[in-house]
């Protein structure tokens, strides 16, 4: 008999694994993971629907709407695509609209493969973190 495992549910476990894996508490029902990276990086991982996670980090806050707000946009939105082909992460506003996030969609099926993907985040969160004050 084979039985099949619904990935919505299977994707929690599998972040529950990668963090027992890194010693990163976490608790058995939850199905978001906060870790920090480099004593700097402050991630999110969760589950989407499919074979997925997302890894998510804010970047900064959006100044009230405003002249200042757009030519950040604008300047967040230049820098974005020009990363486009080197970088499979997007930024993006929150539904709030109140901070900018560096987001990316991750196929996972294994620790190795979240591994993958949180190094190539933290690579361009690193990127984006000291061009940022120029923004």
């Amino acid at each position: 008999m084979t039985t099949f495992v619904s990935y919505a549910a299977a994707t929690p476990r599998l972040l529950g694994r990668y963090a027992a894996h890194h010693g990163i508490p976490m608790e058995p029902t939850a199905t978001t993971l906060q870790m920090l990276v480099d004593d700097r990086y402050l991630l999110r991982l969760r589950p989407l629907p499919g074979e997925g996670i997302m890894i998510s980090a804010h970047l900064q806050p959006l100044p009230e709407p405003g002249r200042a707000r757009d030519d950040l946009l604008v300047a967040y939105a230049r820098l974005a695509c020009g990363t486009m082909k080197e970088q499979a992460t997007t930024c993006s506003v929150d539904a709030r609209e109140r901070a900018i996030w560096l987001q990316l969609p991750a196929p996972v099926n294994s620790v190795q493969d979240i591994d993958d993907a949180v190094g190539t985040f933290v690579n361009s969160l690193a990127f984006w973190s000291k061009v940022r004050p120029s923004l």
